[in-house]
């Protein structure tokens, strides 16, 4: 609560000092006509609530060599200063009623906008409204502002992204030494794209067939002719043991028998060669089936050399020369895949495999009769075969494999040269992901903008909603409430429910009148449309009373308005005795809510019957009012009882002071006698004066009665003071020297005279 408003050089206020400054009470009424600086304090009030500073130094006293304002308000919770053009303190819990309330919360010069709309925002919604509107055009700030940040970050991290993946995909990479090998594939597509003539011209790589032995070399090689008689087997090895042939005879008379012509030794020439029968003995073996033996026999020998001699093993290794240099050619364009394997020792194990199983079928060759058999010569033929075989194969798959990356880059060459420099681009990417720094540097920003971003967003979704709730809450409780104090001050019209809008993040309420069950719009704007609206349904009385009541809707409304003090300036604009009467019984009603409450006015019966109506409130009364040589204004105490008192008691005060104490002037007393003669007549009897007769006129009315006059007792009396006071009652003659200034002596007795004539004055005993 305030106990003291010290202001220096504000307003005609200059004077409202500490010395002079009146202390402040529960209840604090002041009193002021025009121009004392009424509204100047009501303005101070309301910028200490607004924290405003631009209200006190728009009112700096003028004439007072532009001197600074300064502002002290005195309370129990402690100090308020205005210092150096500027609050030093935060917002002060006051509410205020006054013209500048109504201006900008429901209507301008009978005119209503936009700011009246915004101002009445504000007050429907309340403090926590305000609050979270203010917090909200916050966030909405903070938002635009993060947005903005994201799209920077965004931008800044254009050429670092990938094309073929998302800007989270990319974000999420992990460092992979894949990328590298990505990039190497890009960078060979690109050169084969570069290079397309060259690739065309390129071969890809020949597989080489895994050789084989023959397939039936073992059937050979253990294959006999049973059919022989075994005694002629046994002569022709007699014969052949005889000439020392050995082994290798049997091919050699088989040869020679083959060559025998006209029965002549194929030898030596000389004729009957059979003349011994050994002929014959040679034909019994050599026959049909010795020859097609032996052709198995050939046949084998010449599969074997196919696959397996030295032109076989040289056109290998040619193949293997030629595949080395297209592979080495086809390396610049693209990844080969797996090297292909080394083959240093696939000739020398062909070359072994032959060399064994070609012993073999010499062998059977000489004693084609005789089977062969040697384990370890198979063994090493076949062994030596298998490791070249393995090789082979290992190399073949290299081969397929290079054939395949080769065709890719063959495929790959067909591609623009600009799609094949974006997989190069995509794949460099890649790798900066996590190898640069100044990527880590952007992604990191803009991780932190995207973060701030979604926290701007949610924090103004969240304010949003309560902001939407607190709206419905004071809809309701204004559209309740205001009709409530329309009724209940005599106003036929009614509101519909408000309604907040937050459109453009700035928050204004809307409603329509509601008058003889007819919606009415408020009609915004000097060019309101010519159809019923608030400026021309309404009297000023309903408009300033429509004031009154969103102003007490909104202490209704308040949860802390014990912790406020409640200012009200001249809230009686236009009202009739009704409407005065229960504005009177509002303020009463505030004076137990709120904290403590201040009325100024200048209808003194208003704040009498405020402060009567209040009777268990500790009151103090003020009267505003020119000090220091009429310039600057002070507050006075002052008994309201004593403002409001009639003209007429204070004419007796005056007379009664006169006749006690000799105060007062008597030209300016003697005036009084006659007008509280005259006044206290025509109340009194009202029947038989008329309301303007004056004293000599109503002694004459005594006299012309028809009957006894109910004043005949006392009309010597009247007369005499008629005839005492006449002269100074009336103008000088000017024919005549002005008569002299009144007797203060025989001014007390007539004073005497005429208070115990009127009954104010008992008479003094004998």
């Amino acid at each position: 609560m305030f106990k003291k408003i010290v202001i220096r050089n504000v307003g005609v206020l200059k004077a409202f000092d500490a010395g002079t400054s009146p202390p402040l009470s529960q209840l604090t009424m002041f009193y002021a006509r025009n121009g004392r600086g009424k509204s100047t304090l009501t303005a101070v009030m309301r910028a200490a609530r607004d924290g405003c500073s631009n209200t006190v130094m728009a009112r700096r006293s003028l004439g007072n060599n532009a001197a600074d304002p300064e502002i002290t308000l005195i309370s129990d919770s402690g100090n308020r200063l205005f210092k150096g053009g500027k609050w030093q303190h935060k917002r002060a819990p006051i509410e205020v009623f006054d013209a500048t309330f109504i201006a900008d919360n429901v209507f301008a010069g009978e005119m209503i906008d936009l700011p009246q709309d915004r101002g009445l925002f504000s007050v429907i919604i309340g403090e926590e409204g305000v609050r979270l509107a203010n917090l909200l055009e916050r966030f909405n700030a903070y938002a635009k502002t993060a947005a903005t940040k994201l799209k920077e970050a965004e931008a800044a991290m254009a050429d670092d992204l990938p094309s073929d993946i998302s800007r989270e995909a990319f974000i999420a990479l992990a460092a992979n030494p894949a990328y590298a090998d990505r990039l190497d594939k890009a960078e060979k597509a690109l050169k084969a794209v570069q290079q397309a003539d060259k690739i065309a011209a390129l071969k890809q790589l020949d597989t080489i067939t895994v050789p084989e032995l023959p397939a039936d070399m073992a059937t050979v090689l253990s294959a006999t002719i049973p059919d022989i008689d075994a005694a002629a087997r046994d002569e022709l090895a007699d014969h052949f043991r005889h000439f020392k042939l050995g082994k290798q005879g049997e091919a050699w008379v088989n040869y020679g028998v083959e060559h025998i012509h006209d029965d002549a030794c194929p030898f030596c020439a000389r004729p009957n060669v059979d003349e011994l029968g050994m002929v014959t003995l040679y034909g019994q073996i050599f026959g049909e089936q010795y020859k097609a033996h032996m052709t198995t026999i050939t046949d084998a020998t010449t599969a074997l050399d196919d696959a397996l001699d030295e032109d076989a093993r040289t056109t290998i290794a040619a193949t293997l020369t030629a595949n080395a240099v297209s592979a080495k050619a086809w390396e610049q364009y693209v990844q080969l895949g797996p090297v292909l394997p080394d083959c240093a020792d696939l000739g020398i194990d062909l070359a072994e495999a032959h060399s064994a199983a070609k012993d073999l079928l010499d062998r059977k060759r000489q004693s084609p009769l005789d089977a062969v058999e040697d384990a370890m010569l198979i063994a090493k033929a076949s062994g030596a075969l298998s490791r070249a075989a393995a090789t082979l194969t290992a190399y073949n798959t290299a081969v397929e494999t290079t054939n395949a990356a080769t065709k890719t880059a063959q495929s790959a060459a067909a591609m623009t040269e600009d799609d094949a420099k974006l997989e190069v681009t995509n794949a460099k990417r890649r790798i900066a992901r996590n190898e640069d720094p100044g990527v880590q540097r952007r992604i990191e920003e803009y991780l932190a903008a995207s973060r701030r971003d979604e926290r701007a967003k949610s924090a103004r979704k969240v304010t949003q909603k309560k902001l939407k709730d607190t709206n419905e809450a004071a809809a309701d409780h204004y559209h309740l409430r205001v009709n409530h104090y329309l009724e209940r001050f005599g106003v036929s019209a009614r509101i519909t429910r408000p309604t907040n809008s937050m459109a453009g993040n700035a928050g204004s309420s809307d409603y329509s009148l509601v008058i003889r069950g007819e919606s009415v719009p408020r009609g915004r704007g000097p060019g309101a449309a010519p159809i019923p609206s608030f400026r021309n349904t309404l009297s000023t009385g309903d408009k300033t009373t429509l004031a009154l009541a969103f102003f007490l809707a909104k202490l209704d409304h308040d949860g802390a308005l014990n912790q406020k003090v409640v200012v009200f300036d001249d809230p009686l604009a236009s009202h009739d005795s009704h409407r005065r009467g229960k504005t009177v019984e509002a303020i009463k009603e505030l004076c137990g809510r709120c904290l403590q409450l201040i009325v100024l006015s200048h209808d003194e019966y208003f704040l009498r019957d405020v402060e009567k109506l209040c009777a268990s409130a500790m009151k103090a009364s003020y009267q505003m009012e020119y000090s220091d040589g009429g310039e600057w204004s002070a507050a006075k105490p002052v008994r309201l009882a004593d403002l409001c008192r009639s003209d007429h008691t204070k004419r007796l005060d005056k007379l009664a002071a006169y006749a006690d104490h000799r105060q007062g002037d008597p030209d300016d007393i003697v005036l009084h006698v006659r007008q509280v003669i005259e006044t206290h007549f025509r109340r009194s009897y009202t029947a038989y004066f008329p309301h303007n007769r004056n004293l000599g006129q109503m002694v004459w009315d005594i006299d012309h009665h028809v009957g006894t006059h109910p004043c005949a007792g006392v009309r010597d009396r009247m007369d005499a003071l008629n005839s005492a006071t006449c002269d100074n009652h009336h103008g000088d003659d000017a024919d005549v020297m002005p008569k002299k200034g009144v007797d203060p002596d025989a001014l007390k007795v007539i004073v005497s005279d005429a208070l115990e004539l009127v009954g104010a004055r008992r008479p003094v005993q004998e």
